[in-house]
Parts: structure tokens; C-alpha cells; sequence
């Protein structure tokens, strides 16, 4: 006796299901040269994560020198360039697009990192989004005037934070509101927490107040300038 149509239906269904019903593991879009986020799930956005200690595999005992820059990120595809502004620094690119760029001592030790692209992100801050308007106004401390411009931070932190703006007007938590929706212009990593002197009692790096410049500069180079 032939099954009845619905019968017949049902198992062709039953079949389909079971043969293509398998689960498969969803990719996650990470780019194959991201770092992973502070809680350790890829990013798919991200290429580089500033943390407390690192930023991607930069720490403060990567030798900040041509090769060994090159030798740490050129194996991922990207191109670490020399440049002379007043002194050497060395410029990282994701083929056309400078991502940071790298300030050594004197001593080719690494001074900072600043970071210029929204593609790199801050965990400790992730709410300030580098080349978009800033939020986070009240995590700030302390501003200093680092060339014309005032780079802002928490006592302590080892990043930064600058902005294309006069220095004045930022001396007191009040006052620093007015930051709210100014363009981040760039983020410091700093091997050493900002806000502390150094052993030789000056500020540390490119310190002082908002009219005094501090004296914590490598001979040459100018990592208080930016871009």
C-alpha cells in the first residue's frame, strides 16, 4: 500500500534536515593580523589593543630600532618607515594608513608610542575612540601642555590622550569638560605611568604645567610635536 502524500513529505523533509542540519562554527570577521581585546575575544575591528603593559606585541623591552620593529610587525604585513622630524622615529603603515609611530631614548630604548589611527583601541578606556569625538572627560586627572597642544590623562595611566586645541582652560575637573566632543587627535602609550617624576626628579615624558614645558625629551626627536 503507498504512503499517503503528507507521509511521503514529511521524511523527504526529515531527510534534508538530517543531512544538512549540522551545525557550523560562525566565523568571526577578525582580520588576520588583529590583536585580541582586553578580555581576550578577538576583535573584529581592531588591529592593535593599548594596554596597561603593551601595545599589541610592543612592550617596553622592544628595542625601538629599525629592525627590530620590522622583525616583530613586518612577519603580519606591516611596514615600519624611518622618518627625521628633529630626530628619528620609526612610522607604522598598514599599507597607506600610518597607524603610530614610535619614539626611542637616546639610548634606542623605547621612550612612546603615539597612536593616530581609530583602528588601534584602548582597553583600559574603551570609550575613547581615537580620530572621534572624545567622551570620558571625568576619567582625566592631570593636562599638560605638550608642544602647543594639551595631552590629558589619569595619574598613573600609561596612556594619553591629545588634542588639536589651545593648552588653556584644562586645570581643573570643571573645566576639562569642555573636552566632551572634541575630535581625539592621538593616544600615548607610555612604557612608564604619566603623572610621576623620573629619577631625576622632572616630569616625565614632556611634563610640566600647562605654561612650562617639561625637559624628559630624547635629544632630537620631538614626541611632544604629533602630527
Amino acid at each position: 500500500m503507498a504512503n499517503p502524500p503528507g507521509v511521503a513529505l514529511a521524511v523527504v523533509a526529515a531527510f534534508v534536515v538530517g543531512c544538512g542540519g549540522g551545525t557550523t562554527k560562525p566565523t568571526t570577521g577578525q582580520l588576520s593580523n588583529s590583536t585580541t581585546s582586553a578580555k581576550g575575544q578577538p576583535s573584529s575591528t581592531a588591529l592593535f589593543t593599548i594596554n596597561v603593559d603593551s601595545l599589541g606585541p610592543i612592550t617596553g623591552k622592544t628595542p625601538a630600532n629599525l629592525t627590530a620593529l620590522r622583525a616583530l610587525l613586518g612577519r603580519d604585513g606591516y611596514e615600519v618607515k624611518p622618518v627625521n622630524n628633529s630626530g628619528v622615529e620609526y612610522h607604522v603603515f598598514l599599507k597607506d594608513e600610518l597607524l603610530f609611530y614610535v619614539i626611542p631614548n637616546d639610548d634606542g630604548t623605547l621612550f612612546n608610542v603615539h597612536v593616530v589611527s581609530g583602528k588601534v583601541e584602548i582597553a583600559q578606556h574603551p570609550q575613547w575612540k581615537i580620530a572621534a569625538p572624545f567622551v570620558g572627560d571625568d576619567v582625566l586627572t592631570h593636562c599638560e601642555c605638550w608642544g602647543a597642544h594639551p595631552v590629558c590623562f589619569k595619574k598613573g595611566d600609561h596612556v594619553a590622550v591629545a588634542f588639536k586645541r589651545a593648552c588653556d582652560g584644562l586645570d581643573d575637573e570643571r573645566m576639562r569638560k569642555v573636552l566632551t566632543g572634541v575630535t581625539l587627535q592621538r593616544a600615548i602609550w607610555s612604557p612608564t605611568p604619566f603623572g610621576f617624576d623620573d629619577e631625576s626628579g622632572t616630569p616625565d615624558p614632556c611634563g610640566g604645567s600647562l605654561t612650562t614645558p617639561g625637559s624628559v625629551i630624547p635629544a632630537g626627536a620631538d614626541p611632544c610635536a604629533g602630527p
